[in-house]
């Protein structure tokens, strides 16, 4: 008996065991995400994952890294890490590998969640000081963040490696932060520097991988704001440098506010290919953090999807009771929390975690109204501060709590495990949120098209019909109602849709996915199996596509590329050489400036090809010096190709 005492209370055995466990529960949920790593790439993964199959040296790599357009810093930490994937993407002599992209995220979440456990611990250890409680509460709390359902929305989706990697590095940076207050806590000196250059490091370094990993990554000074404010406001230990500390988090934080109000005051009534307003924006958002919150924690499984572009915005605040009341909650949450911050700091620690997470992503940026990723890092707050709750529940009830939390958590890790199972069911995935989703113009295509590859175009057909029903001004949707009807053989409806596209011509704020659509029509049409329409008629419908209003979701190059193709199949080479000129001065591609140059040569045009590349191409390099170099290597082999080419035809 002595002997089992002994060994329990071994401090070297206890250490082991508590590790054992936290990697039980990594192990555990890697698993449950398993099924999940069989699902698909979907609309958002395409543009920037499929420039992979373009790298093929130190050069293309560098092209690949630094050439991404998601943000305004490009995310090169989140790109480089991609190309350990290049061999993974699919090309036409391979299918790829898609579950490879997906174990790295599912990895990485793991690892995020040990990275929460450290986070709770040495906050547990700050807030109310050495405890044996500690560690468990810091189990709990990264074993109810790693199961969330939400999740799954980032873990599963190949370029929300993005918001993962991010996360990576803003929770390393606020763990070495708090193991410096730590080191700082536990000296019992009034005034020392203990752990200063790990709380530096914390906050300069680590935001900086963070932001090239995806934007807010800039908010990991805010966390740290809010955690000096909050829990960690009343720890005596750490008061040397605090006003110092708290000084720069909040110059962070007014940076931010800064951007967020320039933006607000230089932007049109609309914002750029959406279809709400600035203050539409702001006015539905607290109805979606309330959403956020609902969901996160009484999940619904086919809510937990890529799709919501069909999200409706509030147009006037006062027809919206629902809008009224999260608006009141979401403004009287904040003033509360920031007011009562000394009295009720795990209250304040939450609302402000959560709140300052969707500073960036939910506020006036011109973004999508609703994604699920946006609460990766959000939702850490709200679990520490439940499972803080659960410890101070009175020693009589600490049975009941622990049997209620364990219940709960299981009725999560069975949400979650459904979740992954639909995810890595592609087709039904796609069905269920179809009928989730109803109006979204992606789950619709999506469906239609997984019905048309599995040969069932008439279905595909059904869908997209469905669809236009739903939404009838969704000029995406009609282009791909008009291209599988005319796949069909549906004269009739075709007809009708290549009518209603002349008419959101003129109207739609968003079409950048038609002119591929219409690019598919006109080799359906090339192939006799699009009778309905002809070449004319795809011609007219281009030209009358480059009338869209003019928004950075509207450009004129694509449906100039396709007018292109269609001079090609008409053998008019002068037509074509215009086109591209055209396509050019919209979009100076490095693409379309090869295929001019091509074009120029083969036509004689020699000393107008050398003017071109001497005159426009070589002379529009990008601000990257390293991207700048390789488009200035780039520029010297196509101007000896051009004149290679005028001296042997001289």
């Amino acid at each position: 008996m002595l002997h089992l005492k002994y060994k329990y209370n071994n401090p070297m055995k206890k250490k082991y065991y508590h590790h054992a466990l936290l990697l039980l529960l990594v192990v555990f949920v890697i698993i449950i995400y398993l099924p999940g790593i069989n699902g698909a790439l979907y609309y958002d993964d395409i543009r920037p994952l499929s420039a992979l199959s373009q790298v093929a040296n130190l050069n293309s790599a560098l092209v690949y890294i630094f050439s991404e357009t998601s943000g305004p810093l490009g995310r090169p930490i989140s790109m480089f890490t991609f190309l350990f994937n290049s061999a993974d993407w699919p090309v036409a002599e391979s299918t790829g590998d898609i579950s490879a992209f997906l174990r790295v995220n599912i990895v990485l979440h793991a690892i995020n969640g040990i990275l929460i456990f450290g986070l709770s611990y040495f906050l547990a250890l700050l807030y109310q000081g050495k405890k044996s409680s500690n560690y468990w509460l810091a189990l709990a709390t990264a074993a109810f963040w790693l199961v969330l359902p939400m999740h799954v929305s980032t873990s599963l989706l190949a370029i929300q490696r993005m918001t993962g990697l991010s996360a990576f590095f803003v929770f390393s940076g606020l763990l070495l932060y708090l193991y410096g207050l730590h080191k700082q806590n536990i000296n019992s000196k009034t005034k020392n520097n203990d752990g200063l250059s790990l709380q530096v490091t914390a906050l300069l370094l680590f935001t900086l991988l963070a932001m090239f990993s995806k934007e807010n990554g800039i908010l990991l000074p805010v966390f740290v704001l809010v955690l000096e404010l909050t829990l960690l406001n009343k720890i005596k230990g750490i008061n040397y440098r605090r006003k110092l500390r708290v000084s720069a988090c909040a110059l962070g934080l007014l940076i931010i506010l800064i951007y967020l109000a320039y933006l607000s005051l230089n932007h049109n009534d609309i914002f750029q290919g959406r279809n709400f307003t600035l203050l539409e924006r702001l006015i539905t958002q607290p109805k979606i953090l309330l959403d956020y919150l609902v969901l996160a924690f009484i999940p619904n499984i086919t809510a937990f999807n890529p799709y919501h572009d069909n999200y409706p915005h509030i147009k006037h605040l006062l027809d919206s009771n629902i809008a009224i009341f999260a608006s009141i909650l979401l403004i009287t949450t904040l003033i509360s929390a920031i007011t009562l911050r000394r009295r009720y700091p795990l209250f304040s620690f939450a609302a402000l975690w959560f709140i300052s997470a969707h500073l960036l992503e939910s506020s006036v940026v011109n973004l999508e109204l609703y994604f699920e990723h946006r609460n990766y890092i959000a939702l850490f707050g709200p679990c520490l501060a439940m499972v803080f709750v659960f410890t101070k529940i009175p020693t009589h009830y600490k049975k009941l709590s622990v049997v209620f939390f364990s219940i709960y958590w299981i009725y999560l890790v069975f949400n979650l495990s459904m979740t992954t199972q639909l995810w890595g069911d592609p087709f039904n995935a796609s069905r269920a949120w179809f009928i989730e989703q109803q109006g979204s113009q992606r789950a619709a295509a999506d469906l239609a098209y997984k019905y048309f590859n599995r040969q069932e175009p008439e279905q595909a057909w059904l869908i997209m019909e469905q669809q236009v029903q739903s939404c009838s001004d969704c000029i995406n949707s009609r282009a791909q109602a008009m291209l599988f009807s005319c796949f069909a053989r549906k004269h009739e409806r075709t007809t009708v849709h290549y009518q209603k596209l002349f008419t959101l011509a003129h109207t739609a704020r968003k079409a950048n996915g038609v002119a591929p659509v219409l690019a598919q029509v006109h080799k359906l049409i090339g192939d006799k199996v699009c009778t309905s329409l002809t070449l004319s008629d795809l011609k007219q419908l281009n030209s009358e596509l480059l009338h869209l209003p003019d928004t950075a979701y509207n450009k004129r190059s694509p449906y100039l590329q396709n007018l292109y193709s269609i001079a090609l199949t008409e053998r008019n080479s002068k037509e074509a050489i215009r086109l591209l000129y055209l396509a050019w001065n919209d979009q100076q591609d490095r693409l379309i400036a090869n295929e001019l140059v091509a074009m120029l040569l083969a036509a004689n045009r020699y000393d107008e090809a050398k003017d071109f590349v001497n005159n426009e191409i070589c002379k529009i390099l990008p601000l990257n010096p390293i991207l700048a170099n390789i488009e200035l290597q780039q520029c010297l082999v196509l101007f000896e190709r051009v004149t290679a080419t005028l001296k042997s035809n001289l």
